[in-house]
């Protein structure tokens, strides 16, 4: 049984994520890594309670992010940078992740 680093896996994989794509929110990391919405909440708000990550509200969307004012969080990202390398799934889901709004009237 894997435990993970961070308490489970799922933290596990949410702040690996995190660290490639800089910031994101509960809805994405889940659909992104496969999971339920609630577990994704769960994980983050005991996260944000030990103060790995912060969180804001962007209009009605909750972006989170790895709390760079958190006391180890330089060596936190060198850490999961490493980790994130032996995941190469996590990788190509973070290059996945489309970074800026389509442009209007785009077709898809």
């Amino acid at each position: 049984m894997d435990f993970g680093i961070f308490g489970s896996p799922v933290r596990d994989r949410i702040l690996k994520l995190l660290v490639l794509i800089e910031d994101s929110y509960p809805r994405q990391l889940a659909e992104r890594l496969d999971e339920r919405l609630y577990t994704v909440q769960r994980a983050v708000d005991a996260l944000q309670s030990a103060g790995i990550v912060t969180s804001r509200l962007v209009g009605t969307i909750r972006r989170v992010e790895l709390n760079p004012t958190w006391y180890a969080a330089s060596e936190l990202r060198v850490l999961l940078r490493r980790m994130a390398q032996a995941d190469p799934g996590l990788s190509a889901i973070a290059g996945s992740i489309r970074r800026r709004p389509r442009r209007a009237r785009k077709a898809l």
